[in-house]
């Protein structure tokens, strides 16, 4: 077992598609950011990922955060958005290579990784603090919130 390390976290744009607005980092184990091919690929999926909010017959509000974690594996995207107003949706897809599509892997049980878990722990205050927080929800303020560290 190796020691664990921190990795960079970096917030990397603010992605907007049809009706939603998606938060986008990115976790890389061996450079500042993961390849622009898994980013590229990830945005070409999106729509399809997106797609799945329905499924929990919830209101969603459009909003979700996109963590890219390049790593021994590949690279993972986990893609969430908040429902029912305290509720995340969570979905967990891998990249093995730049060839390949993300596939599907949360439907393994996997959730995040220690790293993944920072930037959704982050996301979590973010929306209590600006959306939960008993006055009028402040959408705007939650995605001008955002995560950079080393």
């Amino acid at each position: 077992m190796k020691a664990y390390q921190p990795r960079a976290i970096r917030f990397l744009e603010i992605l907007e598609l049809k009706d939603w607005r998606i938060k986008t980092y990115s976790i890389s184990d061996r450079a500042a950011y993961v390849q622009e091919g898994y980013l590229a690929k990830a945005k070409e999926q999106l729509p399809i990922w997106l797609s799945q909010y329905h499924k929990s017959h919830l209101e969603t509000y459009g909003i979700a955060t996109l963590i890219l974690h390049e790593c021994k594996e590949g690279c993972f995207a986990i893609l969430n958005w908040w429902i029912d107003e305290n509720m995340l949706q969570h979905f967990v897809f891998l990249s093995s290579d730049l060839e390949e599509d993300y596939q599907l892997y949360s439907d393994t049980g996997i959730i995040s990784c220690v790293w993944e878990l920072s930037v959704i722990w982050f996301e979590r205050n973010a929306w209590v603090e600006h959306v939960l927080n008993g006055q009028s929800p402040n959408f705007e303020a939650y995605l001008n919130t955002q995560l950079n560290q080393d």
